[in-house]
């Protein structure tokens, strides 16, 4: 079982305790009481991806509502909970407490279901990015839509010469999200014979991250690091996942109230693909493919920002087949980002020549402390 649940028939009492939160007649216990937000992401999109049965039509789709409870346990201790409304039911995304200090060696804890810091983006919630959608190479990393596992992490900040320090982590996983379920090939084949492939079984998992951060000048900064993880896609043939990543940010300001921001990232997977043979067995083969992203992000009068983006990875199967996308991406956020709008145009080409466009408008609101706020 993973971590992740889907619930259908709570979803009336879990709609009421957030009203009840809410409401302006609920008592403020002040430490007791956690901060209540509600971020809705609805959206709009066009296509004109030909397997698409809604091709050159506009599309309307309420998107996901997120319920973001948040609170310091105590001045070392936050609690952190997202729960996800959309048509499939309720997840839960993440919940985890953070120990930010407090503990011998200057170290920070995590633990609980959290977005695994591997690179920049997988660790942010989508509403935060600039542009509407989500760069498909991110698709190495294991997870359906994220990167997200139950598990505890530790790290610390080490300053090393003025404004330069290092920041190291290791995070101990489930490793639920590696597993790949396998369909079955012949009548010998285990998942025929009663099997699962051990899937019951637990596959724990690992991730290193080593982020560097020094400042520019008096508010810019740059941050770069490296991140890799490794876990097991099928317990009974022995086969593994690795990812490996490197990123950078830069986030340069051109006055008080402008900046541009640039980041860049690529990732490497090295995945055991299993096969079943009623001669040899488990067998596996290897794909090992190859990507990444790179945008900038100009943001101006605070409110403002439009920017451009483009990414190039090989497909994760035996031929690996390179594909890239272009993106062009604008935003407004309304009065201290409690509303803003996201604005993406992207152009896909596949490695056989084909090209898809697509246009989303997406908005984003808040009600509570957890505003819409800029990546």
């Amino acid at each position: 079982m993973t971590m992740r649940m889907r619930l259908l028939c709570p979803n009336v009492i879990l709609t009421v305790a957030v009203l009840s939160a809410l409401s302006p007649h609920a008592g403020r216990a002040g430490v007791v009481n956690p901060d209540i937000s509600v971020v809705g992401q609805p959206f709009m999109r066009t296509t004109d991806d030909p397997v698409d049965p809604d091709r050159e039509r506009l599309q309307f789709n309420v998107g996901e509502t997120e319920f973001v409870f948040d609170a310091y346990l105590n001045p070392y201790a936050r609690g952190f909970f997202t729960v996800a409304l959309a048509e499939e039911g309720i997840e839960l995304e993440e919940g985890f407490f953070s120990l930010l200090r407090g503990l011998p060696g200057g170290l920070a804890m995590k633990g609980g279901q959290y977005r695994v810091g591997f690179g920049k983006l997988n660790p942010a919630h989508p509403h935060t990015y600039p542009f509407a959608e989500r760069f498909r190479v991110l698709g190495y990393l294991p997870g359906d839509e994220s990167f997200g596992e139950a598990g505890v992490s530790l790290s610390r900040r080490i300053p090393v010469a003025g404004d330069f320090s290092l920041d190291p982590s290791v995070d101990w996983l489930q490793g639920n999200t590696f597993r790949i379920e396998r369909e079955p090939v012949s009548d010998l084949d285990p998942l025929n014979q009663g099997g699962d492939d051990d899937a019951s079984l637990t596959r724990p998992a690992v991730l290193g991250r080593l982020s560097a951060f020094t400042m520019v000048g008096e508010l810019s900064a740059l941050e770069f690091s490296v991140s890799g993880t490794r876990g097991t896609n099928n317990v009974a043939a022995r086969a593994h996942t690795t990812v490996l990543g490197a990123d950078v940010k830069a986030k340069l300001w051109t006055s008080p109230r402008a900046y541009l921001l640039l980041q860049a990232e690529g990732l490497h997977l090295d995945r055991d693909e299993v096969e079943w043979s009623d001669v040899d067995g488990y067998t596996l083969s290897q794909v090992t493919p190859s990507g990444g992203y790179v945008f900038a992000d100009y943001n101006f009068r605070i409110r403002y920002n439009f920017g451009a983006s483009y990414e190039r990875y090989q497909q994760p199967t035996a031929q690996e087949p390179w594909d890239q996308a272009f993106g062009l991406f604008a935003g407004l956020a309304l009065l201290e980002e409690t509303t803003a709008f996201r604005l993406d145009w992207n152009h896909f080409v596949l490695d056989e020549g084909d090209e898809v466009n697509a246009l989303t408008l997406r908005a984003i609101y808040s009600m509570g402390p957890h505003k819409a706020h800029q990546f």
